[in-house]
């Protein structure tokens, strides 16, 4: 199951990509684009390709589109803007708003006379009166489409027409006309080769089988609906089919394993935003609750349920609801409760002539008035259930000899194609015969031939053998001169490179030599300048040590004696000329080497 489930993510992110690539291509074209009504349907095609990846660049687009449209006077643009928002508005299940949309698509259609958008119209207006209920004029939309593609030859929508029709007719209880049409859309999708669109025909006659407690049957044509829509992508579809299966579960007896599609057929209708889905499945964790005894958490389902059912107006939906919640409060003896919820479905179910949901409500009614021991009632609501029930047994009579029509209908086309396929077999064996026969007749025929032209071929060839060898051995001596004049003046070359190599490796020697003696002069220098530095640090620091210290003592007022005085003056020129002669042999000892220059 996790693994059907990671299958049809993947595909909806493949779906995703495709439909990218798609917008990007289309944004390529409108670049290029001359004229405004041009422009104005690629950008309406960029907005309906959004309805699945943004519905914000869904109504930007349009938006655009349809200004676009209006500036130019292009009604055809400005319907199928209005096309773009209604299948917006559906896929957030808000019904009455897409069918004001689509019947806006349909009235602009209708007056510029644009069949095909005559014929989009008619069948949206059908799918919404499906869901809400009007089953009358659900056929009538499906007829008149019916009908435009016939003048337009549309034989692909015909097969989806019909595949729509039967579910109106299903939900009416007619299925032996449910099942022709199914039947008709089967023969057209099979014509025209459109595997795709086989899943919901699939689909619904799976639903047939299930109403008829025909389990196993069911639960086959529902895994093949499945499969189909996996196959090609089909999200939404992916997440109904899981839901039918869990339902057969729950019918079965198997909870647990109804509970595990269901919750996985919810994330999908979560991802997907149909809240049509999604009110299904809280139903029908519901019933699941119920079932396990688990009345608290199936009453907070089943009022989740009707919430979703009755915001989008989809009153089959709020018919099962109201009968599943009016058996709950049956169940705990809260008949006011039981009755109230049942004679509303009963009187909503009047209004759609839902047989179905007479039926029921009126076997609960009489259930639950002979319980409150109100026998008057209970009597009435018995005689009104056997009316329904007669007329819905006799459909049962009709439906079960329409599955065995179904049945052998189905075979006979299985049938068929096994036909076809064995004569395509025989067919090509044929003519793999045939071929061989030509081939050994060619064979006898142009056999003295090929041996005559194999003998003057052989003759040929030896004589292009020996041009071509006379040739290679020309060209061989023509290389060969070429080399040995490429090896001349390599050799030439190489010998310059080694005279080039000789003076630089002089070079190297007299520079190194060169280097040795400068080393030399300045490691001399060098022993020059801490001569010097010594002899600053002793021989110069004496005389002038002495120097400072007598002018120091001459400087200061104190009464010196004239006779010390004189000791000092010559004390003092006895130090200058010391410190003279010291400074006159540092500058001899610098000029010999030069470093004073």
């Amino acid at each position: 199951m996790k693994r059907l489930i990671h299958i049809a993510a993947v595909c909806f992110c493949l779906s995703s990509l495709g439909q990218t690539k798609e917008i990007d291509s289309l944004r390529l074209e409108l670049k290029t684009a001359k004229h405004d009504t041009t422009k104005a349907l690629i950008l309406l095609k960029i907005g309906f390709l959004h309805y699945q990846i943004s519905s914000d660049s869904l109504i930007k687009y349009t938006d655009l589109g349809r200004e676009m449209a209006l500036k130019v006077g292009f009604e055809k643009g400005v319907a199928n803007a209005y096309n773009n928002l209604g299948t917006l508005e559906y896929a957030k299940s808000n019904l009455d708003a897409a069918l004001e949309y689509y019947e806006k698509f349909l009235k602009v259609s209708e007056r510029i006379g644009d069949l095909r958008g005559v014929n989009r119209a008619l069948n949206n207006i059908g799918i919404i009166m499906r869901i809400k209920g009007n089953f009358t004029e659900a056929l009538r939309s499906y007829e008149r489409s019916l009908d435009v593609k016939d003048q337009i030859g549309d034989m692909e929508g015909k097969g989806g027409t019909y595949n729509n029709m039967g579910m109106v007719y299903q939900d009416l209880g007619d299925y032996s006309k449910a099942l022709e049409c199914y039947f008709k859309s089967i023969e057209i999708k099979e014509e025209i080769g459109k595997e795709d669109a086989f899943s919901s025909t699939f689909s619904n006659i799976g639903d047939i089988y299930k109403e008829s407690g025909e389990y196993e049957l069911a639960m086959e044509y529902h895994t093949r609906a499945h499969d189909l829509h996996a196959k090609y992508n089909e999200m939404l579809g992916v997440g109904t089919s899981l839901r039918n299966i869990g339902t057969i579960h729950l019918l079965i007896g198997d909870e647990q394993k109804a509970l595990e599609y269901f919750t996985k057929s919810l994330d999908i209708s979560n991802s997907v935003g149909n809240k049509i889905l999604e009110a299904n499945l809280k139903n029908d964790i519901g019933n699941v609750h119920f079932n396990e005894g688990k009345y608290d958490e199936a009453l907070a389902s089943y009022r989740e349920a009707y919430e979703i059912f009755s915001k989008i107006g989809y009153h089959v939906g709020v018919i099962e609801n109201l009968l599943s919640v009016a058996k709950y409060y049956d169940h705990f003896n809260l008949f006011d409760e039981a009755i109230e919820h049942a004679k509303e479905a009963l009187e909503v179910s009047r209004i759609l002539e839902y047989r179905k949901g007479m039926s029921d409500a009126s076997k609960l009614l009489y259930e639950t008035y002979s319980s409150k021991r109100n026998y008057v009632l209970a009597f009435e609501y018995s005689l009104m259930h056997k009316a329904y029930y007669d007329s819905l047994n006799s459909e049962r009579q009709s439906r079960e000899i329409a599955i065995f029509e179904s049945r052998y209908q189905l075979e006979k086309i299985s049938n068929e194609n096994e036909m076809l396929a064995n004569q395509n077999r025989l067919n090509e064996a044929t003519i793999e015969r045939n071929k061989l026969q030509i081939q050994r007749q060619n064979l006898i025929i142009y056999g003295g031939s090929f041996v005559f032209i194999l003998s003057l071929s052989v003759l040929y060839i030896g004589y292009r053998f020996y041009k071509s060898r006379k040739r290679h051995i020309e060209l061989l001596e023509r290389k060969n001169q070429e080399i040995t004049r490429q090896s001349k003046v390599l050799a030439e070359q190489a010998e310059e490179l080694i005279n080039v190599n000789e003076e630089i490796k002089q070079m190297n020697e007299s520079l190194e030599e060169k280097v040795r003696m400068r080393t030399a002069h300045i490691q001399a220098q060098n022993e020059k300048l801490r001569e010097y530095a010594f002899s600053n640090a002793h021989h110069v620091r004496a005389p002038l040590a002495r120097i400072l210290g007598i002018t120091d003592q001459l400087k200061s007022n104190r009464g010196i004696p004239d006779t010390q005085r004189k000791e000092l003056n010559n004390s003092l020129l006895d130090s200058a000329e010391e410190l003279d002669q010291v400074i006159r042999k540092v500058s001899q000892i610098l000029s010999e080497e030069g470093i004073n220059k």
